[in-house]
C-alpha cells in the first residue's frame, strides 16, 4: 500500500476499484472487502469466529463494529482526507471539517471505554471483528497526532494490547 502497488494497471486487473484489502481465492474469485474476507475465512477456517460464536455474539459484533467504523474510523479517515497534504489532489480539503471529524470520533470514545473498562475485548472473551475495526480507527487517529491512550483506561489498555499484537514495528 505504501508503495502504491494497488494503483498499478496490473492490480487493476485484480480489483478495478484499486482498493485494499483483496483476497483472491483458488478459483479466481476476488473478495475486496475486509468484512467479506473475514466472513469467508470464518466460515472456511473458523473454530473461533471473529464474527461471533453464536447468534447473539454475531449481532453484538455487528452492532459494535458499525459504531467503531462510523463513529471512530470513518471520522478519523475524513479528518485525514481534509488535513493531510497527500490527499489534497483527491479532495477539496476543508480544514474545519477535519477538526470537527476528530471531535466527533473523540465524542464516541467514552462508549468504547465503558465497554472495555473490565474486559480485554469488545464482545466475549476473544478477538472479534469489532476489536479489529476499533483498533484500526484508533491507530488511524494516531496518524493525526491523536493519542488513543489518553481517552480512558479501558481504551488505553485495549489499544496497547492490540498494538503489541498487530502494530507496525518502527
Amino acid at each position: 500500500m505504501a508503495k502504491g502497488e494497488h494503483l498499478t494497471e496490473e492490480f487493476r486487473k485484480i480489483n478495478p476499484l484499486q482498493l485494499l484489502p483483496v483476497l483472491v481465492l483458488q478459483d479466481g474469485t476476488v473478495l475486496n472487502d475486509s468484512q467479506a474476507i473475514c466472513e469467508y475465512l470464518d466460515r472456511v477456517y473458523g473454530e473461533r469466529s471473529v464474527m461471533g460464536n453464536d447468534v447473539v455474539q454475531r449481532a453484538q459484533v455487528c452492532s459494535i463494529r458499525r459504531a467503531a467504523e462510523f463513529e471512530v474510523l470513518y471520522n478519523f479517515m475524513l479528518a485525514f482526507q481534509h488535513s493531510h497534504p497527500s490527499k489534497a489532489h483527491r479532495v477539496d480539503q476543508v480544514p474545519e471539517f477535519a477538526s470537527k471529524s476528530i471531535a466527533r470520533a473523540e465524542k464516541a470514545l467514552p462508549y468504547f471505554n465503558n465497554i472495555l473498562k473490565d474486559k480485554d475485548y469488545l464482545v466475549g472473551n476473544q478477538l472479534s471483528y469489532a476489536d479489529i475495526v476499533l483498533y484500526i480507527g484508533l491507530d488511524f487517529g494516531r496518524v493525526l497526532k491523536f493519542d488513543p491512550t489518553a481517552h480512558g483506561e479501558g481504551i488505553a489498555r485495549f489499544y496497547n494490547a492490540m498494538n503489541e499484537r498487530f502494530g507496525f514495528k518502527k
